[in-house]
């Protein structure tokens, strides 16, 4: 589902991925673990121009044109018949999820499928933050503005805490994880 008013013609066609907490059962008790799948592995497509009614348009529906693939039932049956089955899946995962998207997940974070009882993940941009420009004058990464800002205030704050030596002086610094993180 998406949220706010975002820059939804850039999510399309691009290599994405998927990162978040993962909850898993270890000895009874319930653990976060956090995972980022280190391969692209989704994408959005956009419809071929030959089949939009209005070419020049780019005017997605944001809730039934923004729904990444992931992987054909297919292809997850081929390769989720050689893993074996869960012997015990307590939580129902198997049935809400591919078997082999919580194979990768439980291989990338060491713990056993069985074991995952829920996850929360986002969908995020799979190319690195990098310089570019002939002369590497460029920074380039999503969310730049946001995690730039968010960075300066957290520096600014220690730099503060640094100078002042009056125990009653409150510094503060609040992000919020919503929307725009650090605006």
């Amino acid at each position: 589902m998406t949220y706010g008013g975002g820059l939804w013609h850039t999510w399309f066609d691009r290599d994405l991925t998927l990162a978040g907490k993962v909850i898993v059962s270890e000895s009874g008790k319930l653990v976060n673990k956090y995972w980022h799948c280190q391969d692209p592995i989704l994408k959005i497509p956009t419809l071929c121009i030959h089949l939009s009614e209005e070419r020049g348009k780019f005017e997605p529906n944001k809730e039934s044109h923004t729904k990444p693939i992931i992987a054909s039932h297919v292809m997850d049956a081929i390769f989720g018949d050689q893993l074996p089955e869960m012997s015990e899946d307590a939580y129902g995962m198997e049935q809400k999820h591919f078997k082999t998207l919580l194979a990768r997940i439980g291989a990338d974070i060491s713990v056993d499928v069985k074991d995952i009882v829920d996850f929360e993940l986002n969908l995020i941009d799979a190319n690195p933050a990098c310089l570019m420009g002939l002369h590497k004058e460029f920074v380039s990464s999503p969310r730049l503005d946001n995690l730039a800002s968010s960075l300066t205030s957290l520096d600014g704050l220690i730099v503060q805490s640094k100078k002042t030596d009056d125990s009653s002086a409150i510094n503060m610094l609040m992000l919020f994880d919503h929307e725009e993180v650090g605006s």
